[in-house]
């Protein structure tokens, strides 16, 4: 009786300590909101990962509609775009893309048949490499883009994915019910998860390689032991990370673990967590350096979230861990969560300096219990930059050239720069590929370590409009290679301007010939027909337009188009962009 009325108290003391943590987090996060609502937003952090997953599987999030044609194609691509939109109008800088579904791909591969979610047809093309697609309008918006890869689960027996891998590769599989599963103990499961992720690195412009999945089953009966468990999913994750790296070593590599690494000494995890029941060691491959980040799954409230929160914190290694945040559960027809379980989370998150990533997109764009309002009225005040990977490299790029500035006659800045592709950290992931950030403020010289002056992130071009509503009188620009370091800012002041006139930006390609209504197409490589998008300079899409024939000349039908500078695409039968050429339409 003595022993059991020591546990009650023992087991009292330790609910009473996280009752007090949690009050004081609750009246933290008080404070925060007060001071969020009443401060300038530059208190905002520079560096923050915003990240959401969007899934493909069944079109849940993306696509809602098939692909068979030229006009359904362009249907299901300006869906993705409109999500891509207001995920970019929220601050949103990182999107997790499926991938790799269920043995299935939204790209074509010869590994794997097509997902069924982009035609209706499982096996069936929808017309367009969608994973493609995907980059390039994640790209234009100064986003990051991560291929979501789920790794052990391949889907029903007789699926279209699961079948395939019988022919292709049955010593890898392994049947459980109706279901099927790549075996982590098989010999041949790290080398084909390898392959699969080296070929996707090889072909696409992804920023990140990300594992779902990447433990054992639940329903996986024996585990030899769990030492032995641990060593058969770190060898696949070995084996991803070697093939990646091997090719672009700036890709960064991250799964999203079960919320609860371990028990701690804090908190139980109630019989499920990541290390000690699926095999998933995933704070060791921080460690070890198999892993560049951790997206954990925490889709829990309470005492359920904040302990194993600090607990990944503690455990971070110096690299990045990003909590998922359950924010399906707001939806009434799931666990009808109130909104501020979910912004409590977000801003300790952000006290710990860790950002967030939201599962799933739909349940944000959908504005559900008012998170997307909140979120945009938070994030929304100023881009954000995914944070560095400086364990890899710490050389900082050489600092951009020439940044120059034109008072446009409709009050917007039109901004130009020179690359440097000097610099060493250039070298080894395909040439001189930088990306840059342009920063704006009413003082001078710009402070770019200050997130309030931050106007563009991540941006592919040498040009940008600076958008009116924005009091900006001087400019800065910086250059970020890959991992994410960042160059010395060029300074730009708008007093020295080139003239009021609207001068042509420094765009380089061909000038077409634009006489107010038409723009005309003699000296392009193209046919009456054809599929092309202009562009404005900063890389949205501002209409989709046909090639078309006028005394036995070709051209594109402008009319009607705002004064501006902008880009023509034409469009292949892949969906992959040539550029063919700009023109500039003045104020009449």
């Amino acid at each position: 009786m003595q022993k059991n009325s020591v546990n009650f108290a023992c087991e009292m003391k330790k609910k009473l300590f996280w009752a007090l943590i949690i009050l004081f987090i609750q009246l933290e996060t008080l404070a925060q909101n007060v001071f969020l609502d009443t401060q300038s937003p530059s208190k905002e952090p520079l560096h923050e990962m915003r990240a959401v997953w969007l899934a493909t599987i069944g079109g849940i999030d993306w696509p809602h509609s098939y692909s068979r044609s030229l006009y359904s194609e362009l249907k299901q691509k300006q869906e993705l775009c409109d999500i891509l939109d207001n995920l970019s109008a929220a601050g949103i800088n990182t999107v997790l893309m499926q991938t790799r579904i269920r043995a299935t791909t939204i790209f074509p591969s010869t590994m794997e048949p097509w997902d069924g979610c982009l035609s209706g047809i499982p096996t069936q093309s929808p017309g367009y490499d969608a994973l493609a697609f995907a980059i390039d309008e994640c790209h234009k918006r100064g986003m990051k883009f991560h291929a979501w890869v789920v790794a052990i689960p391949v889907g029903k027996w007789d699926g279209a994915g699961c079948k395939a891998l019988r022919k292709s590769a049955p010593s890898v599989l392994k049947r459980i019910g109706n279901e099927g599963f790549m075996n982590p103990e098989a010999d041949g499961t790290a080398s084909y998860l390898a392959r699969f992720c080296k070929d996707v690195v090889a072909r696409y412009d992804v920023d990140g390689i990300h594992l779902d999945y990447i433990r054992y089953p639940e329903a996986w009966k024996k585990i030899k032991s769990h030492d032995k468990g641990r060593e058969c999913i770190t060898r696949i994750v070995r084996a991803i990370r070697d093939a990646v790296k091997e090719v672009k070593p700036w890709v960064m590599l991250s799964c999203s673990p079960i919320g609860k690494y371990a028990d701690t000494k804090r908190q139980w995890s109630n019989g499920w967590n990541a290390r000690d029941v699926v095999c998933q060691d995933a704070a060791q491959w921080l460690e070890d350096g198999l892993m560049d980040a951790l997206f954990p799954m925490m889709y829990f409230r309470g005492d359920n979230f904040y302990p194993f929160l600090i607990d990944w914190k503690e455990r971070s290694a110096n690299k990045i861990v990003t909590p998922g945040l359950g924010i399906y559960f707001l939806d009434e027809h799931e666990k009808n969560w109130a909104l501020g379980d979910i912004t409590q989370e977000m801003h300790v998150l952000r006290q710990f300096g860790m950002g967030n990533c939201m599962f799933r997109s739909k349940f944000f764009t959908d504005n559900t219990k008012g998170l997307y309002d909140y979120t945009k009225t938070v994030y929304s005040r100023t881009p954000s930059l995914q944070p560095a990977m400086t364990w890899y490299a710490k050389e900082r790029p050489a600092v951009p050239r020439g940044v120059a500035v034109t008072n446009q006659r409709d009050g917007t800045w039109m901004l130009s720069w020179q690359a440097d592709t000097t610099s060493a950290s250039c070298e080894g992931y395909g040439g001189s590929k930088l990306l840059y950030n342009v920063y704006g403020s009413d003082t001078a010289p710009v402070d770019t370590k200050v997130a309030d002056n931050l106007l563009m992130a991540a941006y592919e071009g040498t040009s940008i409009v600076v958008p009116q509503g924005r009091t900006v009188r001087h400019f800065a620009v910086t250059a970020t290679d890959r991992y994410g370091n960042e160059s010395e800012p060029c300074q730009s002041f708008a007093g020295d301007a080139i003239g009021s006139e609207g001068a042509k930006p420094n765009v380089p390609g061909k000038t077409l010939e634009d006489d107010g209504r038409y723009v005309w197409l003699d000296e392009c490589d193209v046919t009456l027909g054809q599929l092309l998008e202009i562009h404005s300079l900063v890389g949205t899409v501002v209409t989709s337009c046909f090639v078309r024939e006028q005394y036995g000349r070709l051209f594109i039908d402008a009319q009607g188009m705002a004064a501006g500078h902008y880009v023509v695409y034409l469009i292949n039968r892949k969906g992959h962009r040539h550029r063919l050429g700009t023109f500039s339409r003045a104020v009449c």
